[in-house]
């Protein structure tokens, strides 16, 4: 697969693909071809179906705090060019009020999706996904992340508004000393040449 057979999979712009690989944030090229990258679907597709050495730190509402009381999970619709194709090993919620909750991801389950999570998507998942579609009146591809909670971070900036890309040291090292600089993405994950 060239980057636009990737980008029109994933639902991203060809070279939006080649950056995200580029940082590591997808899965790397399998090889080059005339100085373009390209992927072998099956290679592709794996890094999908892993947890990645990457966290993220997602913006908390009402509504996902509701989700997250009552299934465990956290809920990015497909269409967000943001994290919906992420595979990270921890996920931050940012809290009202500048603190956040740090969270084990255990499972990535996607709905309605050509991409594969971590595991087989079960049917309660699917029904929870029309739940939040019934309430949205519209329908989405969803990414949905299984979560344990294992700790918090006193202080977040700058505010978190939407979902950003974290190195699992930062959070780790956050929870210790209580605070987390949520870095620019080409500081927490510069592009590999």
């Amino acid at each position: 697969m060239n980057r636009a057979d990737l980008g029109s999979l994933v639902r991203r712009e060809p070279k939006s693909v080649a950056k995200m690989a580029d940082r590591g944030l997808l899965a790397d090229p399998t090889h080059q071809h005339q100085g373009k990258p390209i992927w072998e679907k099956s290679v592709a597709m794996d890094w999908f179906r892993a947890l990645q050495d990457h966290a993220v730190v997602v913006p908390g509402n009402e509504l996902a705090f509701s989700e997250l009381r009552d299934h465990d999970i956290y809920m990015c619709p497909a269409t967000s060019n943001h994290l919906s194709l992420a595979r990270p090993r921890l996920l931050v919620m940012y809290t009202p009020g500048g603190g956040g909750r740090v969270f084990e991801v255990t499972a990535v389950e996607t709905v309605k999706q050509e991409l594969p999570g971590t595991r087989a998507t079960a049917p309660e998942t699917v029904e929870i996904t029309r739940t939040r579609e019934t309430e949205d009146r519209a329908a989405y591809p969803w990414t949905v992340f299984f979560l344990s909670e294992v700790g918090a971070i006193e202080t977040i900036t700058p505010v978190i508004q939407q979902g950003r890309y974290l190195t699992i040291d930062d959070v780790r090292q956050a929870m210790v000393s209580g605070k987390l600089l949520v870095p620019p993405l080409d500081k927490a994950f510069p592009i590999r040449q």
